[in-house]
């Protein structure tokens, strides 16, 4: 058994959102997995992007944020889940007045994944 304690000094920027990796794959025992949270503040939009191998399964926490895959439009709410398979250009914006935040559990990620649009 493994207890794993958010520190709240490990978040990095990225492009509209950061995000703190709880779960690297070392512990996880599985090459190209992770998990991780990523927070949107308020107003802000992480750019079109894709990857080229990752799956990612997002599990909402916290707010409304929407979302944008291939062209068609998506509300997210807590409690909701969502697979983005690999090829598929997605966005995020957070229309609210507090913090969109979501759980992003990788597989297949390698580096020079991401594709920025």
């Amino acid at each position: 058994m493994k207890i794993v304690q958010l520190d709240p000094d490990s978040w990095e920027e990225g492009r509209g959102y950061r995000k703190n990796r709880l779960l690297p794959a070392e512990a996880l025992r599985q090459p190209g997995t992770l998990l991780q949270i990523v927070a949107i503040p308020a107003g802000a939009h992480v750019p079109p992007h894709s990857h080229r191998t990752s799956v990612e399964v997002y599990v909402v926490r916290r707010g409304v944020c929407e979302l944008t895959v291939n062209g068609a439009r998506h509300e997210m709410r807590p409690g909701d889940v969502m697979l983005m398979e690999p090829g598929d250009v997605h966005e995020l914006f957070n229309p609210g007045e507090e913090a969109f935040e979501l759980w992003v559990f990788k597989t297949n990620a390698t580096d020079g994944d991401v594709v920025w649009d």
